[in-house]
Formats: structure tokens, C-alpha cells, sequence
């Protein structure tokens, strides 16, 4: 059975996650929860503007989605999500190991003039920057095995 790329991105995707959870990484997958990050900052903008009695950095740094945003302080969240609105959608997952990282996840590890200025961009942020590329075949080979049953 011949793969297509979209089979291939999942199969990058599923090798990448298993490969940081591995590793005892926090990381989250940037093409399906990068909402997630967003209402989490709208989320505690609305807390502080709702009971200002307590900083910005307090609420971020005890919030229940800190290990989706992995935030310490507001203003980290902040430019991350300043970051991820530009430039987020070049970026599978972000990880965090004893650093933040962005990660690109790719078949072949070819990147795009794109790619490569939300690289240069992330780097004059200060997040590491890696391509996780993982070779996955044209074909993929399966057998269907009949069990008996039935009439």
C-alpha cells in the first residue's frame, strides 16, 4: 500500500511525541492544541483583570495549564504567544526539556524559505530549534487474515 504525505506526518508525528515522552519531556503538539495555549493566556489575562490584587506572574506560574504553556512568568507567555500567532504554524511541538524548544518534525528534513526564517526568528527569541526527521518508507506492507466465523 502506497503512503501518502498526509499518512507519513502522522507517522513523523506518533515516532516524535513517543521519542519526548521518552526522554521525560513535557511537550505538546503545536498542530492540534496551539488553541490550547491561546485560552490559556486569554484565560489568566481574564483572572487578573477580574482580581488584580495578585501579579500577572502569580497566576501564570500556579495556573492548572502551566504544563500546556510551560510558562513562568506573564511576560514568557506573552512573547510566547506573540511568537506563536507569527510563526507558530511552522512548528510541530513545543518541548521542554531544561530549556524550551520548538521542533519541526519532517519526512526528508528539507526546509522551506519559510521554515527557515521562523527558525531564524525562534533562535533571536531564544528557543532551541531542532527538525525531527524520520525516514518513512513509499510503501508499507500489511497482510489481512481471515477468522473463520459466522455463516
Amino acid at each position: 500500500m502506497k503512503l501518502d504525505q498526509k499518512d507519513k506526518d502522522r507517522i513523523v508525528s506518533i515516532v516524535a511525541s513517543r521519542y519526548f515522552s521518552e526522554q521525560g519531556w513535557k511537550w505538546i503538539d503545536l498542530n492540534t492544541d496551539i488553541s490550547k495555549i491561546h485560552k490559556a493566556h486569554d484565560d489568566l489575562r481574564d483572572q487578573y483583570a477580574a482580581y488584580p490584587y495578585m501579579s500577572r506572574d502569580w497566576y501564570v506560574s500556579n495556573s492548572a495549564t502551566k504544563s500546556t504553556h510551560m510558562c513562568e512568568n506573564w511576560e514568557e507567555l506573552s512573547e510566547l504567544v506573540e511568537f506563536l500567532n507569527a510563526y507558530g504554524h511552522h512548528f510541530d511541538f513545543l518541548v521542554k526539556d531544561s530549556k524550551k524548544s520548538l521542533c519541526i518534525a519532517s519526512t526528508d528534513g528539507n526546509l522551506s524559505h519559510e521554515e527557515k526564517t521562523a527558525i531564524s526568528a525562534a533562535r533571536r527569541s531564544r528557543y532551541n530549534v531542532f527538525v525531527f526527521r524520520v525516514d518513512v518508507p513509499e510503501d508499507i506492507d500489511f497482510e489481512l487474515m481471515q477468522i473463520g466465523g459466522g455463516m
